[in-house]
């Protein structure tokens, strides 16, 4: 699922980048031991992008530690930072099953009979999770607001792309947010909803050449009609996409304030946004021979 969302490692001071890989330790730790072990196989750079934000947004409390990874022989550095690894655990393993139920409700023949093979797999890591009730309330009701938008959609220039995007945007500000209050919860959710539309927006804009070739919906396709469309529109296209990067870095720009907090994060995200972001739109625009953007 995605993983467009990760930093330019080279940009990265050696303990920034250290303390990053412990990030992603300490979360695939946690998933693997209160979720399901095969997270640990399907955990992304995403998920490790929210767990740090809303570290950086709660300060909390982390440890770093070296802890027994079963994939290496040597103890790794890993951070615990269980309040926010729960929470990004538990959205991890909604969003599995309810992608996996929405994979199965737009596949045919047998390709379908596999996808149902797989669902109580994905219902049984979702069932793991306790004390989450709302969040799933929210992730399902978007899944499904965006899958009749999608029934419902035809080519059209008026087409909205931003309505799509916001079911999936609303998903990641909920994730983000959850539990917070004021300034906290404002950072959080904006942050979380400009990072939810980037990728969405963005992961269409991947599997433009596929979702062609299959017929399978793709909101540029529905709003420029078809490839070539998409690839005359391209810089407005790229706009779109960083403006949303531009977004989450002035609202993340709120949350530096202060001499007392714990700045360690900083760095590393907004290295993310500004450097991997960008990296990430390149990548894509490269494998569809389009160039990339210098913004």
């Amino acid at each position: 699922m995605f993983g467009y969302i990760r930093p330019v490692q080279s940009e990265l001071l050696v303990r920034e980048h250290e303390l990053y890989r412990a990030v992603y330790c300490g979360l695939c730790r946690y998933g693997g031991k209160h979720i399901s072990h095969f997270t640990r196989f399907l955990l992304n750079y995403d998920f490790v992008a929210l767990a740090l934000l809303r570290m950086s947004v709660v300060q909390e409390e982390a440890k770093i530690s070296l802890k027994r990874c079963p994939y290496h022989f040597k103890k790794r550095r890993t951070l615990c930072a269980d309040g926010s690894y729960e929470l990004t655990s538990a959205a991890f393993a909604f969003l599995l099953y309810y992608k996996a139920l929405d994979d199965i409700n737009d596949s045919k023949g047998i390709k379908k009979f596999f996808k149902r093979l797989a669902l109580p797999f994905f219902s049984h890591i979702k069932n793991r999770v306790k004390g989450y009730e709302v969040l799933e309330s929210v992730i399902e009701k978007q899944i499904n607001k965006l899958a009749e938008l999608e029934k419902t959609d035809t080519p059209d220039e008026q087409f909205s792309l931003d309505r799509v995007a916001d079911c999936f945007a609303v998903i990641v500000e909920s994730i983000a947010s959850y539990g917070l209050k004021d300034k906290e919860k404002v950072i959080a959710s904006q942050c979380g909803y400009h990072i939810g539309r980037y990728i969405y927006i963005i992961d269409a804009l991947d599997d433009i050449k596929k979702d062609s070739e299959s017929g399978n919906y793709n909101p540029l396709l529905i709003k420029y009609g078809d490839i070539s469309g998409v690839i005359d529109n391209i810089e407005e296209i790229k706009t779109t996409i960083t403006d949303s990067l531009n977004a989450f870095s002035s609202v993340y720009g709120l949350n530096v304030i202060g001499e007392e907090r714990d700045k360690s994060y900083d760095n590393i995200i907004f290295n993310i946004c500004e450097l991997g972001g960008r990296a990430a739109l390149n990548k894509v625009l490269g494998s569809l021979n389009l160039g990339g953007t210098n913004d």
